[in-house]
């Protein structure tokens, strides 16, 4: 957490590109992927000593580039399939993390909240969420060997509203876990960082695409928003810190493994201001 006062803002952009459907048992789906532009434009706020509130609000431009004739139109929706690019926004997400410790170990636990702020497309192939609203529990650790080396791990649980289109479809969970590992190094006076990075998520609950067929036709309808997603992602990136207030990042996330979810690899860019 920063000094109290500090005010940051940051501009994050992230594109992912997928050409298939990875399932949990059996043969993938080709030729199912899409293509995702996503800016988030953020904020953080240190009011008191330790104390860090942030928001953030993504805006998602996403274009399914796979095979139309097999997926569009989806019966149960899949408006975002026709091979144009679709614009929205996404969900809102507002949160606080406080810094407990400093030395050994920097230990900062954290509190968000996620809520949908657009009627987008949730179900089909090229979507842009769940369309869930969710609250956030997590704990980052980080420490700091000799005077440029770094580790960093974060986890955080979130507990998801079930998707109650359907009776069948809110019997399905989707609480899921989120954790991310960063390894790095800094360089020229600090201020050229390289880092390592494992990025990963489990869905505790929901549908595999291994049961279709032996659940209700709703289930299989409006299959996306309660699927058992998992995926692991590793990479790297950089980061340059060019003035004092001002740094910009890149960097690759590239996919691994996973089921229930499209191949997904994702690259980034970011730029944070210190305004105070």
């Amino acid at each position: 957490v920063a000094d109290k006062g500090a005010l940051d803002f940051s501009l994050d952009y992230n594109l992912a590109i997928s050409d298939k459907v990875v399932v949990d048992k059996g043969m993938d789906a080709p030729n199912a992927g899409a293509t995702t532009h996503e800016f988030t434009l953020g904020g953080e706020y240190v009011p008191i000593r330790n104390l860090a509130v942030n928001v953030g609000l993504p805006l998602m431009l996403i274009e399914y580039t796979g095979d139309k004739s097999a997926i569009y139109a989806h019966p149960g929706g899949g408006r975002y399939d026709d091979g144009n690019l679709h614009a929205t926004l996404t969900d809102l997400r507002a949160g606080a993390r406080y810094q407990l410790l400093e030395d050994p170990l920097a230990l900062s636990p954290h509190l968000a909240v996620s809520i949908p702020v657009a009627n987008y497309e949730a179900v089909g192939n090229a979507v842009a969420g769940r369309h869930l609203k969710a609250l956030h529990l997590g704990l980052a650790v980080g420490r700091v060997f000799g005077e440029a080396t770094y580790a960093h791990a974060l986890y955080e649980f979130s507990i998801v509203e079930r998707y109650d289109r359907t009776m069948e479809t809110a019997q399905f969970g989707q609480n899921r876990s989120d954790f991310a590992v960063t390894v790095g190094h800094k360089l020229l006076d600090q201020r050229l960082d390289l880092h390592v990075d494992v990025n990963g998520r489990v869905t505790h609950g929901g549908m595999n695409f291994s049961q279709f067929g032996m659940l209700p036709m709703n289930d299989q309808l409006y299959h996306d928003p309660i699927l058992a997603e998992s995926i692991l992602l590793v990479g790297g990136g950089v980061g340059y810190q060019i003035t004092n207030g001002l740094g910009v990042s890149a960097g690759a996330r590239l996919f691994v493994t996973g089921a229930n979810t499209q191949n997904a690899s994702v690259f980034v860019f970011g730029v944070t201001w210190t305004a105070l």
